[in-house]
């Protein structure tokens, strides 16, 4: 029976190595003669494994013996090469990698392969870039669109510390149903701020509409994390050179809003860099995503901002965004909650007939000063409530007067049958991922709604030890719990302190505890707010 080794082609070659290193092994050479062994050896020929002569250098002949003598025969054969590349994936990987790829034809190899390893579909460190290229090469997937290049010279530039420079602008983002029309759809468009020294994206938020109450939101949700900023870098869109937006930055003590040069916002490059990046890296995973509100898609980018993009290292700078600005945080100033409340107020003159009836938005309300000309301050987006000042002191909050329906609502479509064929689900929904991660990292981050509620809370417990306070210094018979809390509604809040000593400075000087509470109140409104008793 034929041995089986006779066949193996690293056998041969370990045989033919040893017929080149015997003689040095038979003979043996004493210490000072073996180099002069070695040369003799590599100066010959010896017959190859195919016949063809074959000449073999000294240090390798000194390798082959070595070997020889540490393992026989078998540490001739040449060792098996691991696989590499394509080789090393099966056929099931490779689709896979070809999958992700048509899904989303924006995904990059590097992307593709942080998506395969942060879901576990492949080993950490398996994929290389190259074996990845094979792959999409092979299939014909992998080209990428060239650039379009800019020949002028350009200067750079890059803040000094965090909160030195933020810079903004507004993006088209997806086609998205509008819940006020069924059966419509509306383009969202998304505003984002970006801190120039640490590349940190401070927030963003997808909307309907591009009007400054947008980005209004947006920019005070900034702050509220990171407090406030030195300066702020626009373009020239004409929502961010409104007046009111000066108005802001003069109430908080930021520097005047900067602007690009006039055709030439390559000066607004970082924030034009992120716009791009969102498109491939955020947008382009809509395609294998199930977004479908505006709600979703904001809970969706955030995911992505706060466990992606601020967490990765940054190309520029070589670090996570997130690491670099808290390397400067001890420079953060912070703002009050309330003054950024006044702060993003808006504000109308107004003269109120001589029922103190005055008009804002369509809608009408009532006012206790009068006919004297008043300044109202509001948030467009909540005209249910209104702030009144007189000479630059508040005096109340006043609620629409009367409410009219202009129109009937419009009737309801009737909705169509879905189509019965849906297209293939894909291969991976990595903003579903990012999403399931952020919650996983538990993202201390209050939000404006918990900011709101917090600030709620505060002026809950402070009307309530008001209410504490006048019941405890005045008569049962006297003390309307109702009354007081639509004065405090209307007029608050007082400070408790203030308002107990102020009673107690009325009951010194001759009032009666007896007296309707509507006594007390007038009074604590014309001494703490300085309006009219």
């Amino acid at each position: 029976m034929d041995d089986p080794s006779d066949s193996d082609p690293r056998r041969k070659i370990a045989l033919v190595r040893f017929q080149i290193i015997s003689a040095y092994l038979a003979l043996d050479p004493a210490r000072g003669h073996k180099r002069t062994l070695l040369d003799q050896l590599a100066s010959r020929s010896w017959p190859g494994l195919d016949g063809e002569p074959l000449q073999v250098a000294a240090e390798t002949l000194r390798t082959w013996i070595r070997r020889y003598r540490n393992g026989g025969l078998a540490e001739l054969e040449d060792k098996p090469r691991p696989k590499r590349g394509v080789q090393l994936l099966n056929p099931d990987e490779s689709a896979l990698i070809c999958q992700l790829k048509r899904d989303v034809p924006e995904r990059s190899i590097d992307r593709i392969i942080e998506i395969l390893e942060e879901t576990k579909l492949v080993e950490p460190g398996r994929l290389r870039r190259s074996t990845v290229h094979r792959v999409l090469f092979a299939e014909g997937i992998s080209a990428r669109k060239p650039a379009p290049s800019n020949v002028e010279d350009l200067d750079r530039f890059e803040a000094d510390a965090p909160n030195d420079l933020w810079q903004s602008d507004l993006l088209v983002g997806p086609w998205l149903p509008d819940p006020d029309c069924p059966g419509k759809m509306r383009r969202a468009k998304l505003y984002a701020f970006l801190d120039d020294h640490s590349r940190l994206l401070l927030h963003g938020r997808f909307s309907f509409g591009e009007d400054l109450p947008h980005l209004e939101l947006v920019f005070r949700r900034c702050l509220q994390k990171y407090g406030l900023v030195r300066r702020c870098y626009y373009d020239n869109g004409q929502v961010y050179r409104s007046h009111h937006m000066q108005q802001i930055v003069a109430t908080l003590g930021i520097h005047r809003p900067i602007f690009t040069q006039v055709r030439r916002p390559e000066g607004h490059g970082k924030i034009e860099a992120l716009n791009r990046f969102i498109r491939s890296a955020f947008l382009a995973e809509l395609k294998s995503s199930r977004i479908g509100t505006l709600d979703a898609l904001n809970e969706a980018f955030l995911a992505w901002m706060d466990v992606e993009y601020n967490r990765r290292p940054h190309g520029e700078t070589g670090e996570p965004p997130r690491d670099r600005w808290h390397r400067g945080i001890d420079r953060m100033r912070v703002c009050d909650e309330e003054k950024l409340r006044l702060a993003f107020l808006w504000r109308e003159f107004r003269s109120p007939d001589k029922a103190g009836i005055f008009s804002l938005f369509g809608q009408r309300y009532q006012t206790t000063v009068g006919k004297k000309r008043v300044e109202v301050r509001f948030d467009p987006e909540a005209l249910l409530e209104v702030e009144v000042y007189l000479g630059g002191r508040f005096v109340e909050r006043v609620r629409p007067f009367e409410v009219h329906t202009h129109r009937r609502p419009k009737p309801q479509p009737a909705t169509q049958p879905a189509p019965s064929s849906s297209p293939p689900a894909p291969a991976v929904d990595w903003l579903a991922h990012l999403l399931a991660e952020r919650r996983r990292l538990a993202f201390v981050e209050p939000e404006p709604r918990a900011l709101a509620a917090e600030r709620a809370a505060r002026r809950a417990a402070a009307d309530q030890a008001v209410v504490d306070r006048l019941r405890h210094h005045l008569d049962a018979l006297a003390f309307d719990e109702a009354t007081v809390r639509d004065h405090l509604a209307r007029f608050g809040p007082f400070d408790p302190e203030a308002v107990e000593r102020l009673v107690e400075q009325l009951l010194a000087h001759g009032a009666r505890p007896d007296q309707h509470v509507a006594f007390f109140l007038d009074h604590i409104r014309h001494h703490l707010r300085g309006g009219q008793p």
